[in-house]
């Protein structure tokens, strides 16, 4: 296997994991949740908002359409749903999509000319709810084109949902009812605050990294990436244009930057919080990010080539560390480029401290 379909392999078995898994972080006191099965997925946040994202069946033939299905925690929060459809493929006269299930016609969305998205009235989100549970087509039509909603999958991911916001046998809960005590439905939690404390802008230093003191630099940083993770550090293997970057963090600190991998479409560096003398490394955040800026590492993976699904994750700096501040996960490839919706597991308000 070449090291291509290697990181390949890897990203989407690193996708794989995740969508079957909960996520700790330190930094929250609720644990995030991805789920996926069949044409539908569900993401929880850290504060309990949950996301349940369904799409159109596996068929090539098929429109792309998407629905989102949105609460937040508390037993008395509502369920709030969206369409989208592929901006390319909007109604020419920007007609409203005509809704029908359930036997029966739910009116129209209208739908925003430019992302392709519109909301659904209550009523319309309710029966959208017993349709996708009962395994009753939804179809949206406009123009004599036609977009049909999978329902497979939608009732497991409804119960995850329910279970994460301890709904489960409660009357707020979407798939099993019942009449046990709402007492202990999950509440809403606070957005969690991360201050980027304690960092000065400067100019980077940069080494090709070939050259001699990047070598010298690389040897300390494979001590705390495994060649798996950093195997371009590991083996030297470099193209003519990578480098390695310094960038000043503070009077006591910098952040390394190194390439570790690259594939088809999608490539990873590693971040290093070291002291300024470079010889002590005092954190390995990550070792596949895409960029730095202003206090924060950014990282951005593709799914696939055409990018239609993929994850993201942020850090910040707190004077001290870098701190993961967000992760999103789309992990349905059906057409959406970027992803139909934002589908996060942590997220945190990012302030510059004063």
């Amino acid at each position: 296997m070449n090291k291509n379909n290697k990181i390949n392999l890897q990203f989407c078995l690193m996708l794989g994991l995740l969508m079957f898994s909960g996520f700790s972080f330190a930094e929250s006191a609720i644990t995030g949740l991805h789920f996926l099965h069949k044409d539908w997925e569900l993401a929880c946040d850290n504060t309990g908002v949950c996301r349940a994202a369904g799409y159109q069946a596996e068929d090539h033939e098929a429109r792309p359409v998407s629905v989102l299905l949105q609460r937040a925690a508390g037993a008395k929060a509502p369920v709030s749903a969206r369409v989208k459809i592929d901006a390319a493929h909007i109604p020419a006269r920007r007609k409203p999509l005509q809704l029908a299930m359930l036997g029966r016609s739910y009116g129209t969305v209208a739908l925003d000319p430019r992302s392709g998205e519109g909301r659904l009235s209550a009523v319309q989100a309710q029966a959208l709810l017993k349709a996708v549970q009962s395994a009753q087509p939804v179809i949206w039509t406009a123009d004599g084109a036609e977009w049909a909603l999978s329902a497979a999958g939608a009732s497991a991911v409804l119960l995850k949902m329910d279970d994460f916001q301890r709904r489960v046998d409660t009357p707020s809960a979407l798939v099993r009812k019942g009449a046990k005590s709402s007492a202990g439905v999950l509440t809403m939690q606070p957005l969690p605050l991360v201050q980027i404390k304690n960092y000065q802008r400067g100019i980077a230093k940069r080494w090709n990294a070939d050259a001699a003191p990047a070598q010298q630099l690389a040897a300390r940083l494979k001590k705390s990436a495994a060649k798996e993770d950093c195997w371009a550090l590991h083996e030297g293997n470099y193209l003519p244009e990578d480098q390695i970057a310094i960038y000043p963090l503070n009077r006591q600190n910098v952040l390394v930057e190194a390439p570790c991998w690259r594939a088809a479409y999608n490539y990873g560096y590693g971040y290093w919080v070291m002291d300024k003398a470079l010889q002590q490394t005092r954190q390995f955040v990550t070792s596949s990010a895409s960029s730095f800026s202003e206090g924060q590492i950014f990282a951005a993976q593709k799914g696939r080539g055409i990018a239609d699904c993929g994850s993201q994750d942020e850090w910040a700096w707190n004077g001290s560390r870098f701190v993961k501040t967000y992760q999103a996960i789309q992990a349905q490839c059906k057409g959406f480029a970027g992803g139909a919706w934002e589908m996060p597991l942590l997220i945190a308000r990012v302030q510059s401290a004063q």
